[in-house]
């Protein structure tokens, strides 16, 4: 069990008591009511993963049944009750239980996505197969025998989830049925190329991988065919109809915004307008100060023109990754000296997994195993879009993506004796995602040889307020997809083609695109306001774990001492077990 540290509070009780017996009464129970929050965080950590019965054993799908669902929301709300009936005799037990709140918000909506898409393990199975053959670092016959038994367990559930997707279903179910026979295109391509994919495994664990895939390219197709409706009209055959609207019910858009994701309705509405201007104007007066024979652009695609020309792409993809490899060699270096991080940490960078290559147009970041050491991360850029990754993306990537980004984030997650539940998360996007938008500003010094850089990031800082206008005129305003095509080609400069694929991503994950700028902007105020050193609050934000806004605006009010005791004394039991 973790030592208690709050000296402060016991100071305090013990001046209050004189008699020993009633202060070693007093501390027990602090003890025993610091317990109960880790065993609170366990039972959390365990729903949110899906198990509902301890002789589970190794089995990691979840197949969203009546009776299964019927299990985990009544194990949901025995945690709700646990929770709301939590003492909080200070504000570091406050803020913990307060994180126990957020996180049975966020799990609520997970479990109502299982239940709602009884298809998504199916639809899946290629994220299984890229994270053992990229991410997994454990011994080849463990990944070998993972993935196999993964795979059976899709093939077995097969009759289940179709009758469990027809009770679902309301009207056609043509497009799951392509959604099913696309998935099965994918685990063709890994059968097909799977030495390349999994390039150690021996004969007989490539033949057993083998053996597995094409049973579950099987089952797709059958499953594929049997959704089939010939009826539905050809999806290539349908023309698109850019007038309408997607708009959400105020009330709906308004719990989606703060319950799963963390942010403010009323806030945004407060001042994004006042952001895109300042944004757009930063943009065009780091723009004008420029030493460049052009005019002083007055357009974005003015400016795209401009960084495009003087950041320009690589010739090749391998120049590209070679150079997003020398700039993570800076960005690590910089991080080391602002963050706590183990020495032999590392991330690489990588071409995107062709599952993705679609998905992320410049590149994203992947973590690993937290219990592989040394931890190692893997930043990716598109290779398939070279042409369109500048050199501003790169270093942007290298510095948002890796380091101090998503990847100390990834690790710090894995080392930190934080709750469990911290480490999973809860209406985590805006401290996740506004942390490294504020590092790109922050640390943008680092590439001072590149007179274009501040331009490119002033660019980067404009596209992420502008997503929170695309967001609420989509949902809230209930503006056409047309006009929100055209607000990205007139704020950003983007193509057609690429601003309809950003308004699809809106349309995909209603109020997600808010959390970046609306994280940032909190973040720096509370920086500002709180008298952080640069170094102090980086080290921080990166310390904090995956925790809402709110969260961490308490843990930013609270004294070194009382984050110690966050940082310490609620340490997972599910990971002391693990190492037992």
């Amino acid at each position: 069990m973790a030592v208690l540290k709050n000296r402060v509070y016991c100071a305090k009780m013990e001046k209050r008591v004189k008699d020993g017996k009633e202060w070693k009464e007093m501390a027990k129970e602090q003890e025993e009511l610091l317990q109960r929050y880790r065993e609170l965080d366990r039972d959390c950590a365990l729903l949110s993963r899906f198990r509902l019965d301890e002789k589970q054993g190794g089995s990691r799908l979840f197949l969203p049944t009546e009776e299964h669902m019927k299990q985990a929301w009544n194990r949901w709300e025995a945690l709700r009750n646990r929770t709301d009936a939590l003492e909080e005799p200070d504000r570091v037990f406050s803020m913990v239980k307060h994180h126990f709140q957020d996180f049975l918000d966020s799990l609520e909506y997970t479990l109502r996505d299982k239940e709602e898409h009884p298809e998504a393990d199916h639809l899946g199975v290629h994220w299984e197969i890229e994270n053992t053959s990229r991410l997994n670092r454990h011994p080849d016959e463990e990944r070998c025998q993972g993935l196999t038994d993964y795979l059976r367990e899709i093939c077995d559930a097969k009759d289940c989830v179709l009758e469990l997707i027809r009770a679902k279903a309301e009207g056609s179910t043509g497009d799951l049925s392509e959604e099913f026979l696309k998935e099965s295109r994918m685990v063709e391509m890994y059968r097909t190329d799977r030495k390349r994919f999994f390039p150690s495994f021996s004969d007989s664990q490539m033949e057993r991988v083998e053996k597995a895939l094409i049973e579950t390219e099987t089952v797709l197709k059958e499953m594929a065919e049997e959704l089939r409706d010939d009826e539905a009209p050809a999806a290539e055959m349908e023309e698109e109809d850019l007038n309408r609207t997607v708009k959400m019910d105020e009330e709906a858009y308004r719990t989606v915004l703060q319950k799963q994701m963390g942010v403010s309705l009323d806030e945004l509405l407060s001042w994004y307008r006042e952001e895109i201007e300042k944004t757009r104007a930063e943009v065009f007066e780091i723009a004008g100060k420029l030493d460049i024979p052009e005019p002083e652009p007055t357009t974005m695609e003015e400016v795209n023109e401009i960084l495009f020309k003087y950041e320009g792409p690589c010739d090749t993809p391998e120049e590209m990754l070679d150079r997003a490899n020398e700039y993570l060699k800076r960005t690590r270096a910089l991080a080391h000296e602002y963050v706590r991080l183990p020495e032999d940490e590392q991330c690489i960078c990588t071409a995107v997994p062709e599952c993705c290559k679609d998905s992320y147009p410049w590149g994203g970041y992947e973590g690993g195993d937290f219990s592989i050491r040394p931890l190692v991360g893997q930043m990716f850029l598109n290779v398939y879009n070279y042409k369109n990754v500048t050199d501003g993306w790169i270093r942007m990537n290298t510095l948002h993506e890796a380091y101090p980004g998503h990847h100390v984030q990834y690790v710090r997650a894995a080392v930190d004796e934080t709750p469990e539940t911290v480490k999973i998360g809860a209406k985590l996007v805006p401290l996740l995602e506004g942390t490294c938008l504020r590092t790109e500003r922050a640390f943008q010094d680092l590439f001072s040889e590149d007179p274009f850089f501040p331009l490119f990031v002033a660019y980067r800082r404009h596209h992420a307020s502008v997503r929170i206008c695309a967001d609420l005129m989509l949902f809230y305003y209930g503006e056409s997809l047309e006009k929100v095509i055209r607000l990205y080609e007139t704020e950003l400069g983007f193509d057609r083609v690429t601003a309809r694929g950003q308004v699809r991503a809106h349309q995909n994950s209603p109020g997600y695109f808010t959390c970046y700028y609306y994280g940032m902007k909190k973040i720096c105020e509370w920086e500002k306001a709180y008298g952080f050193s640069k170094k102090e609050f980086t080290e921080l934000l990166f310390s904090a774990g995956y925790i809402s806004m709110d969260r961490f605006e308490e843990l930013v009010k609270m004294t070194p001492e009382e984050r110690e005791r966050y940082f310490h004394d609620f340490s997972s039991l599910l990971k002391e077990s693990e190492t037992e």
